[in-house]
């Protein structure tokens, strides 16, 4: 992993540790944005998995990301929770941060945040 990729993987990690921190927040707004959140994680989780096997990738919609990554061929294992959740977990990228009736569950953002803990490999991340 380059330095750059390190430095990229410390973003996810913040991210992530924004998610476990605020998930289950009884304010719905601080909520909102660990949802926010975590869509960025699993955004940035598959982009840099797909440059360790040589494919750069654009955009926030993860479907369209998983899609690039299974038409090139490269094999970066995504969770099947991720691809059933695909859609929903990119409408957290927008939703989140500009629609304050949006709902989020709780236990969706903890569900979805455990998976990619698990893998990333990295345990805990606070």
């Amino acid at each position: 992993m380059t330095k750059e990729q390190k430095l990229y993987k410390a973003l996810i990690l913040a991210d992530l540790r924004l998610v476990v921190e605020n998930y289950a927040d009884d304010n719905k707004a601080i909520r909102l944005q660990a949802a926010y959140h975590m869509q960025q994680a699993v955004e940035k989780t598959i982009k840099l998995k797909a440059e360790l096997e040589g494919l750069t990738l654009w955009g926030h919609d993860i479907d369209v990301l998983l899609k690039r990554c299974d038409d090139s061929g490269i094999s970066i294992d995504i969770p099947k929770y991720i691809r059933d959740k695909a859609d929903i977990i990119t409408h957290w990228e927008a939703e989140c941060r500009y629609y304050p009736i949006t709902v989020v569950r709780k236990d969706s953002i903890k569900k979805t945040y455990d998976v990619l803990v698990e893998w990333l490999g990295q345990g805990k991340t606070k």
